[in-house]
């Protein structure tokens, strides 16, 4: 399956790595707005949000993640809430592009967006984050609701 088949998701892709830090490449869609960025982090922050997402929701607990730094090179951050009594979690991401901060405010890229999903989402999508953390190496995809492939 490509990105262009999915309509709602969020991937976190390992595309670099050395024995300090990794860089984590950000992709998300909620069918209208689409984005990418890349942003180091390291394997520790990783696992402890993944450790975090196990069983979630929780009540009317919240989660937030963030890589990188806002207004600055490049920032990545998802954040987890529960809707309602429906079971079903909102996450909102936010990108920003990785643009030297020499360059001018407005040169930088910056969006938020929303995809709606499933707590079964969730427990596939923190799987596959802690293999992530762990092996460093691979991805980690979360499907959003509306995710179906056009024929």
């Amino acid at each position: 399956m490509t990105s262009n088949n999915r309509k709602s998701f969020l991937e976190l892709r390992i595309i670099w790595k050395d024995e300090d830090m990794f860089e984590l490449k950000a992709t998300a869609s909620n069918i209208d707005f689409s984005g990418t960025t890349q942003v180091y982090d390291q394997s520790e922050n990783v696992l402890r949000f993944a450790s975090a997402l196990t069983d979630f929701p929780k009540g009317d607990k919240t989660l937030f993640f963030e890589s990188g730094e806002k207004d600055s090179y490049a920032y990545f951050s998802m954040k987890y809430y529960p809707i309602g009594r429906s079971g079903r979690v909102g996450v909102e991401i936010k990108l920003e592009s990785n643009v030297a901060t020499a360059f001018r405010q407005e040169e930088k890229n910056k969006l938020k967006l929303e995809i709606i999903v499933e707590p079964s989402a969730i427990d596939n999508f923190q799987k596959e984050l802690v293999h992530l953390a762990k092996a460093e190496e691979g991805g980690a995809i979360l499907y959003g609701n509306d995710n179906r492939i056009d024929n």
